[in-house]
């Protein structure tokens, strides 16, 4: 693929110059038959965990299938955590127990083609536009992390991708990012409540190439809780435990994170990220898939969710009354998702924010300056 010549001269501050180890680092990687660009780097290859023993780690979903949300409670429980997300009138929701064993989806949803991945070492959830320099392209995992978190590569040039972030770090790709969609981690419970008519990915013939496992368990039991990352070489932020979750955002350049265990007192917290105003909610009713072995086992962490306050230019400030997230406005009920069912505003969504719901120390590796909501000592 021809990379554009402002890309190259955009991303020429930011590459590394080769070291020896480096060098020999990428010989080891040619001989697992790999075709990257290791000359091309913003990062030096030997900061990167490879295992060495195979070049393909996963086995992403390339060809998903769907079924109604009345079919798939065959398959979850109601406290599954998915991965739901609009294009459109079309919205999906991609389950964490196939996400979890496969990470990644390769998919078209309103003929854009979408990338929707799932890193267990991060928490990190993360929807992106796959379509590369007018081109779509599939996206596989690597074996390698990077600090701590999951890497990607794309079919075209084998350039290696931070789950994280998008951003390619080696190859012909350095210095491209792909472009992030809105999503939400939330229940399948509450994910059929709002969107009653979405279609839910069903599963593949089997999780992984380990056939004892199965779709009901994880193979990151006791990821949860853990008191250091398990492949993070620098200093954890010590503000919060490594391993808490934290509902994250980036806005007009400024990182926010609100802690989950201050979130599940407040329920509801109005803000403002980047100058512009936004609502962090809280719920319970979704299982980790990082706790026990079992999933049906594993504790309730709850769910949350961003989203902007301002609809049809009118600011909106939320509390949690009732039993139900209303806005002192108009007093019209929302779900966690953004969308009024009921009141005055019945049937408008709140403008939906890119964000996350990772583990604290992945947020904070990445955004060092990262304001810190949580519950004051």
């Amino acid at each position: 693929m021809q990379v554009p010549p402002e890309v190259i001269a955009a991303r020429q501050t930011t590459l590394v110059t080769a070291a020896p180890a480096d060098l020999r680092r990428a010989e080891e990687l040619r001989g697992q038959r790999w075709n990257t660009n290791f000359q091309i780097a913003s990062v030096a290859l030997t900061e990167l965990q490879t295992s060495g023993l195979e070049r393909y780690r996963g086995e992403p979903i390339d060809r998903p299938r769907y079924m109604t949300a009345k079919e798939a409670d065959a398959f979850l429980d109601p406290r599954d955590p998915v991965v739901g997300m609009s294009i459109g009138s079309l919205t999906r929701a991609y389950p964490l127990r196939y996400l979890v064993w496969h990470e990644v989806v390769n998919d078209v949803v309103g003929g854009t083609p979408l990338l929707v991945t799932y890193d267990p070492w991060t928490n990190a959830v993360q929807v992106f536009e796959r379509r590369l320099l007018g081109a779509a392209t599939r996206f596989d995992t690597v074996d390698a992390l990077h600090q701590g978190g999951r890497l990607l590569w794309d079919s075209l040039t084998q350039s290696w991708w931070r789950q994280f972030t998008g951003e390619a770090i080696v190859g012909d790709y350095t210095g491209l990012r792909l472009q992030p969609r809105p999503s939400l981690l939330l229940s399948f419970q509450e994910f059929r409540r709002t969107f009653p008519d979405g279609r839910v990915l069903g599963p593949a013939s089997r999780p992984s190439r380990d056939e004892t496992s199965d779709y009901g368990a994880t193979g990151y039991a006791g990821l949860d809780g853990r008191a250091e990352p398990p492949f993070f070489d620098g200093t954890p932020d010590p503000r919060l435990l490594p391993t808490a979750r934290v509902l994250a955002l980036e806005l007009s350049g400024q990182a926010a994170a609100f802690d989950f265990g201050h979130l599940a007192v407040q329920r509801v917290l109005n803000d403002e990220v980047g100058g512009q105003p936004v609502v962090a909610l809280w719920s319970p009713g979704a299982l980790s898939v990082l706790d026990t072995h079992q999933i049906a086992d594993a504790r309730d962490l709850g769910m949350a969710a961003a989203h902007g306050r301002q609809v049809n230019g009118r600011l909106l400030t939320f509390e949690y009354a009732d039993g139900a997230f209303r806005d002192r406005e108009t007093g019209s009920a929302w779900s966690l998702s953004g969308r009024a069912l009921s009141g005055a505003l019945s049937g408008a969504q709140l403008p939906p924010l890119v964000h996350n719901t990772p583990f604290w120390w992945a947020w904070a590796a990445h955004h060092s300056e990262t304001r810190l909501v949580t519950n004051p000592t």
